[in-house]
């Protein structure tokens, strides 16, 4: 189906009232106020348009402490609804957000271009056309847009930019760009493209550092970072640049420079990583004996819980070794039959199962033309 029928367009209407008529229940309150003490902070003043957006979030998009959403549970609720509205409902959690410019009105519906991901959107309003009377061709949308059939529906509140104000809509799109590459990666060809810097900023780093894994003092972690950045600035630039911009690095938070000990690997899937006392775990495998000191136990066993150690940091440690490790794992979670051969995969489909439920992502995320255009002239 190539357009959304009308029909279609009121049933999504009424499913998306129904949705949020059902997210007010007294059973979400207390969910409610953590979510607003989270992300709502300061708002004791929002307008009416604030809290709209915010309630959309919760409804859409929020985990709730199960791990569901909003939006989960109200189709369990309507065991009544058909398969295909049960997939468009379910659908909507997947939302598109950010800056859009207005490139024509076809009919009832507004083309419109993301500046996050350079992709064109057929959008409708659940309220009728009237609501595009004030978003001419090169005015800026900032909206949220759910699917519908083959085309999408505002929901929440908009905002509207003026053509003039488009350096604004282009920052908003900047850092939505740098904050959550996701939303770039909408666009197959942007993956592609993201892929394939991150294999040529790997490539780098074997050279700058000689391997893809490197344990530094943690005082020397800034310096070393830097480092790589101005050799990646030069490498790109070539020999003789009219002018070399300076070097742009990141600043590392305050417990990775106090650390002992840091591991900086740059793995092929996941992308840079940075790792706290990564010595004293790599210590622990080396040596199982270790864990019966606390320090060595509690910070393997961090690298366990942790979600932000991705399993390939275990599996790297585990590879060296694998009788090593599977007496690591068989001390750390008293399992006295574990083997890491055998058990690995699973316990790390276990511990981290938030790693498992998304494809893979590159780290770094290309900008469009424009937006790159944009963040130099910046």
């Amino acid at each position: 189906m190539s357009m959304v029928d009308a029909a279609l367009l009121r049933r999504a209407g009424d499913l998306k009232g129904e949705l949020v008529a059902f997210s007010r229940q007294p059973r979400y309150d207390r969910a409610v106020s953590r979510f607003l003490a989270e992300y709502g902070n300061g708002l004791e003043d929002a307008d009416e348009l604030q809290w709209m957006l915010l309630w959309d979030c919760f409804v859409l998009e929020h985990r709730l402490a199960n791990g569901r959403t909003v939006v989960d549970q109200f189709v369990d609720a309507r065991p009544d609804l058909p398969e295909a509205e049960r997939q468009m409902v379910l659908g909507w959690r997947d939302v598109v957000q950010g800056p859009f410019e207005v490139k024509r009105q076809d009919g009832p519906v507004l083309v419109v271009e993301s500046l996050v991901d350079d992709l064109t959107y057929r959008v409708r309003s659940n309220m009728g056309p009237a609501v595009f009377r004030r978003t001419p061709r090169r005015s800026f949308l900032i909206a949220r847009l759910v699917a519908v059939g083959d085309e999408w529906m505002l929901s929440g509140p908009i905002q509207i930019l003026r053509a003039s104000e488009r350096d604004f809509a282009c920052q908003l799109a900047l850092d939505m760009s740098l904050r959550t590459p996701e939303a770039v990666f909408r666009n197959p060809e942007k993956l592609a493209q993201a892929w394939e810097h991150q294999r040529a900023d790997r490539a780098r780093f074997v050279d700058f550092f000689g391997t893809d894994l490197l344990v530094v003092p943690g005082e020397q972690v800034q310096e070393r970072l830097d480092g790589y950045h101005t050799y990646c600035r030069d490498t790109v630039l070539g020999p003789e640049p009219k002018t070399v911009p300076p070097a742009v690095s990141m600043s590392l938070p305050s417990d990775l420079t106090d650390a002992e000990t840091v591991g900086l690997i740059y793995d092929e899937t996941d992308g840079l990583g940075f790792y706290a006392d990564f010595g004293l775990v790599e210590q622990a495998f080396a040596n199982p004996e270790l864990l019966r000191r606390r320090r060595w136990r509690e910070q393997t066993m961090s690298y366990v819980e942790d979600d932000s150690v991705e399993p390939m940091v275990l599996r790297r440690l585990a590879g060296r070794d694998p009788e090593k490790a599977t007496v690591v794992f068989r001390r750390l979670l008293k399992r006295p039959r574990f083997d890491w051969d055998r058990d690995g995969e699973q316990l790390m489909r276990e511990v981290k199962p938030g790693y498992f439920d998304r494809p893979p992502r590159p780290r770094v995320s290309p900008l469009s033309e424009r937006l790159a255009e944009f963040a130099k002239r910046r």
